[in-house]
């Protein structure tokens, strides 16, 4: 009878203090079961060399979780070093101007400009480590391609943003990192 009484004081106890201390994961989004669908269609770079081979911007995107009611972003994808594919997750969070901010290849203001269940067009402004600005945008999708009408969208963000069209690079052809 003594150790009953004892276990439903702990119980009661336990119940009393709350969660179990330690980080609280609740708030980020859990992969869907399907995370692979995402593709990285087109890359524009007011510095070509950023979505250059080996550049850090040379990206092939894999997954995209918007989580807005929290204000996080997570963003997987691969970049080629050596020519081996090499998987990266960022996470960025949401300031009060609709701004992510994401730490990776320095400080990146990452800004969604449209998106749908299938596309998404987003510019970025990243400062490198040296601290020299890139302005970026891209064309990310499920699929291997998007319609004419989004390129048009694209190419006028991409302008927009005063980026030469010659700097955009479509990358779905050169995509041939693995699913997740």
């Amino acid at each position: 009878m003594q150790i009953l009484f004892l276990t439903l004081v702990l119980g009661v106890l336990c119940a009393a203090h709350g969660p179990p201390l330690g980080r609280d994961h609740s708030r980020f989004p859990r992969p869907e079961p399907s995370v692979s669908d995402w593709r990285t269609i087109y890359l524009a770079a007011s510095n070509p060399e950023k979505i250059s081979e080996n550049g850090p911007f040379h990206t092939f995107m894999r997954n995209v979780e918007l989580d807005d009611e929290n204000g996080i972003i997570t963003l997987t994808f691969f970049v080629k070093s050596d020519g081996e594919c090499v998987k990266k997750t960022v996470h960025g969070i949401k300031r009060e101007d609709g701004v992510y901010i994401i730490r990776y290849a320095g400080t990146n203001e990452f800004k969604v400009i449209q998106a749908s269940e299938n596309v998404l067009i987003a510019s970025n402004i990243n400062v490198d480590e040296e601290g020299t600005p890139t302005t970026l945008t891209g064309v990310f999708a499920k699929g291997d391609d998007i319609e004419d009408e989004l390129f048009e969208t694209f190419k006028e963000v991409t302008i927009g943003k005063e980026i030469p069209e010659e700097n955009i690079l479509k990358l779905i052809s050169l995509d041939d990192c693995p699913d997740l």
